[in-house]
Order: C-alpha cells, then structure tokens, then sequence
C-alpha cells in the first residue's frame, strides 16, 4: 500500500509541474472539437437556406391561376345573354296572348330581342371553338327574328326561332359562365 502512496504522490508532483501544458492540450483538443461542430452546423444552415431559397422560387399552388381552359368572360356578356333569354320567355309567354302583332306584347317583346347587338360584347380572348360556334349560331337566330319580323311572320313562325333563341343563348352562358362551387353538406340533402 505504501507503494500504491509513493505512485500516487509522483504523480500528483508531476501534475502540479506540467499542469500549464496539460491544461494547454486540454484547451487545444476542445476548441478543435468546437471549430470542427461550427463548421459543420455552417454547413447545415448554409443546405438550409438553399432548400429555402429553392422553395420560395417554386409558385405556390395554393394561390393558382384559373385553369387555362375556364375562359375569363365578361358579366355584361353574362348579363347580355339573361336579358335576351328573360325577353325571349317573355315574348313566347305573350304569343299565345294576343294575335294583335303590332301593338301585341310578344311584338313589342321580339322587336327588343332583335334589337340587341350583342356583337358589341366580345368573346373572351381564350374562348374555344365551340364558344365561337355558338356565338355564330346565336347571332344567325337572331337575323332570323330580325327576317321573321320585316315580313310580319305569323306566331308560329316565330315561336320556334324564339326557342331556339332561348336554347342557344343558356347553351353559350353556361359555357361561358364558371363553373358554381359545389357545397359539401347541401348537396346530400
């Protein structure tokens, strides 16, 4: 046990006189343990602003454009093709009416049908081909109102152009229209 005393003792001894340079190695060795997790949390923060940079640049798909295919029309448009269709109900209600064609209600009614231009409101510059097309069928049935009503047509004559009228006028606003948000909880009841 003495001999276990006397190691103990030269070696605390030999501690007091190198403990500068022990305390020097310590301080070496831990600061190189400290530069070595710097630089690589450095690195981390460094692929971390990267990665944000990178989503920043992406579009956020939470704020998306209409699809390209949903046309952006007009409401006079809208607007234009219900107060056609309202006049057009109007005057086939009033045909069976009266048969007085100059002072009757459908005449006057159809004499404001066919006095709509609505070539002043124009189609969407996206529109398709098939808006275009109904557009031009649109625009035919109303020069045949327009044709109907120089040559005094009889009623029946004109009834079925005003349906038609009516057909191709909800035809072209529904394709024009967007499209109505669908409620979750009101359409099941």
């Amino acid at each position: 046990m003495e001999v276990l005393q006397d190691t103990l003792y030269a070696a605390s001894e030999w501690a007091k006189e190198w403990q500068t340079l022990i305390a020097g190695l310590l301080v070496f060795f831990a600061s190189l343990i400290f530069a070595r997790a710097v630089l690589k949390a450095a690195g981390i923060n460094a692929a971390a602003a990267r990665s944000r940079a990178e989503a920043r640049s992406l579009p956020d798909l939470r704020q998306g454009a209409k699809p390209p295919s949903q046309p952006e029309v007009s409401t006079e448009l809208l607007g234009a093709l219900e107060q056609l269709r309202s006049m057009v109900r109007s005057a086939m209600a009033s045909l069976t009416q009266t048969n007085d064609k100059e002072n009757g209600p459908a005449y006057f009614l159809c004499q404001r049908i066919a006095h709509l231009r609505l070539e002043r409101f124009a189609l969407p510059a996206n529109a398709t081909k098939t808006a275009h097309e109904m557009r031009a069928t649109l625009s035919e049935q109303l020069e045949s109102l327009r044709q109907c009503l120089a040559r005094e047509a009889s009623s029946n004559e004109i009834s079925p152009v005003l349906v038609q009228l009516n057909t191709s006028a909800r035809n072209l606003a529904n394709l024009l229209a967007p499209a109505p948000i669908k409620r979750h909880g009101s359409d099941s009841r």
